[in-house]
């Protein structure tokens, strides 16, 4: 059921046409834009495929630590047969692949295709962290570490085919050698291992120690990568990961790794074939003839632009508070109001509210700190404080809630009309480009001035408590629209409050699981606001039905 508009003139004056569909986020650096809007399709149409719950774009993350499990496993099976020998090194890998019936072969086709994988997923989760804007400010940590991570694994893997010990590994050793031997790493020349079957012994027991050694490095390196996300994904979903373990399984079966002829340093090997996940720049060296020292020059140049991309990436033009919207800000604390209770730091998706002990004398034991370098601005603190203490900029939980009884007020129009909204719509900032959704005062909707509107930093800032407020203050509905749950820029997982009182009863609230008829929760495609406004519109209408009834 709907208003016949012909009899409601009111509600025909505040209509007008929506605003035309685009994709622009304007809280990505322009320099980013161009990828951002590549990036963002390539989900969506993955999101037609997959669904945006299984997305696997959205589990790059958890994928790359389900390979790197998968290689561990495998390499652990590999190294209980393997010869540390360089005499015996390529007859145990042999043996290991044909006189270990499938399993053998299986395993080490496993261990190559997992590392294949690893490289993959690992430099497409770059960059799309780098064209989403996820590797600055509170973020470059995470960033440092994942760069410094990608050489790391590259030795791993360069050393793991150098082990195999075939025609391929001697030409991948002999050019890795000179590479680097320009390091004041040993007092003989490195290519002097080389000279021989004999001489290469002693470098393929360091080899094998660096080849151990290494995952725990590894694993180190994304404990920091990790550390200061709370709550992080480590773990896909159970049909994701059943896929790509099938797909790894499948794909061993299919064509499994085998080496090449067995090396031999007393002849020249003429051509090899190249591993262009570990190795695809050693054609390249070999190609333009680069010395090592130019190597190590173009390498260093390369490797220092792109740790320090966080800081040289411009900042977005940030738009300021007003009385109708809540945008990124500073944090503060009141600690006049601040009872030190957790919640505000369990709401943060970035550790950057702590419990300290207390400064200012009062009675309680503890009291909240805001570490500014870790701030998001993302605005989950400051309603999940139930003592007003937490503000963003002018922002508190009492200004956000006195803004939502203004919105819910009548407002005249530019036609003299005024209108006394039932339904308020929350849109997250980040969603879609806002640039002509709203109003001048973006108190309304551009297209339906019937429509309370209000822009926010994210859909975690509105909690339940703030629906059953909104429905307090006079909202007959409440509209929430927010990104793709696993695509949200301060993390989909921490978009909810979770604690436990002293009764050892947990709570969790959750916007998106609110199953009331007169909420509705959006989770919209960039690309595709106009059914988004299709939606609001019709839950508009519906909301005026049933109270009209």
């Amino acid at each position: 059921m709907s208003i016949d508009e012909t009899k409601d003139p009111v509600a025909k004056a505040h209509r007008k046409a929506p605003p035309r569909s685009k994709q622009t986020n304007r809280l990505i650096p322009w320099a980013l834009r161009p990828g951002n809007t590549i990036l963002v399709s390539v989900q969506e149409m993955f999101n037609r495929f997959f669904t945006p719950t299984l997305n696997p774009l959205y589990y790059l993350g958890a994928i790359t630590f389900l390979l790197f499990w998968v290689v561990l496993a495998s390499g652990i099976y590999l190294f209980l047969f393997y010869d540390m020998s360089s005499h015996g090194a390529y007859e145990s890998v042999r043996h290991i692949t044909q006189d270990q019936k499938y399993y053998g072969g299986i395993m080490r086709s496993l261990h190559r295709y997992a590392s294949d994988g690893l490289v993959i997923v690992i430099l497409i989760h770059m960059a799309q962290v780098f064209f989403s804007d996820r590797f600055r400010r509170y973020r470059w940590v995470a960033w440092v570490t994942g760069v410094v991570i990608i050489p790391i694994i590259w030795f791993e893997g360069i050393s793991g085919y150098v082990l195999v010990w075939d025609q391929a590994a001697q030409v991948m050793a002999l050019i890795f050698a000179d590479i680097l031997d320009i390091l004041p790493i040993n007092s003989e020349p490195i290519p002097s291992y080389f000279l021989t079957n004999e001489s290469v012994h002693m470098l393929f027991f360091v080899l094998n120690y660096l080849h151990v050694a290494i995952p725990f490095l590894l694993l180190i390196m994304a404990w920091v990568h990790c550390m200061r996300i709370s709550m992080p994904l480590i773990n896909p979903p159970r049909q994701v990961t059943v896929v790509i373990l099938l797909s790894l399984l499948g794909l061993s079966l299919v064509k499994p790794a085998v080496s090449g002829a067995p090396a031999d340093l007393s002849t020249l090997v003429g051509q090899a074939p190249v591993d262009w996940f570990f190795v695809p720049f050693f054609p390249l060296v070999s190609g333009l003839s680069l010395s090592p020292e130019m190597v190590w020059v173009y390498g260093g140049i390369g490797f220092a632009l792109f740790t320090c991309l966080p800081w040289l990436v411009p900042e977005p033009k940030k738009h300021k508070q007003t009385g109708s919207s809540v945008t990124q800000c500073v944090v503060n604390v009141d600690l006049e109001s601040c009872k030190g209770c957790v919640l505000c730091q369990q709401a943060c998706p970035f550790e950057a509210m702590k419990v300290v002990p207390r400064t200012d004398g009062e009675p309680y034991e503890q009291q909240a700190e805001v570490v500014p370098t870790r701030c998001a601005e993302c605005g989950f603190c400051v309603n999940a404080c139930e003592f007003n203490a937490v503000s963003m900029g002018e922002w508190s939980k009492s200004a956000f809630q006195d803004h939502i009884e203004s919105l819910l007020q009548p407002e005249s129009s530019g036609n003299g009309s005024s209108a006394k909204p039932s339904v308020i719509v929350f849109v997250c900032e980040r969603s879609f480009d806002q640039e002509k959704f709203f109003n001048p005062k973006k108190t309304r909707l551009a297209h339906n001035e019937e429509i309370a509107s209000m822009t926010i930093p994210c859909i975690g800032v509105v909690s339940p408590a703030i629906v059953d407020y909104s429905i307090s203050a006079g909202a007959k509905g409440i509209i929430v629209v927010g990104c793709r749950g696993l695509d949200c820029h301060y993390r989909e997982a921490r978009r909810r409050l979770a604690f436990t009182d002293n009764s050892s009863i947990s709570y969790r609230f959750l916007v998106e699981k609110m199953d009331e008829p007169n909420v509705k929760i959006m989770l919209v495609s960039p690309f595709d606001v106009d059914s988004t406004i299709k939606e609001i519109d019709e839950f508009n209408e519906l909301i005026k039905s049933n109270n009209l009834a």
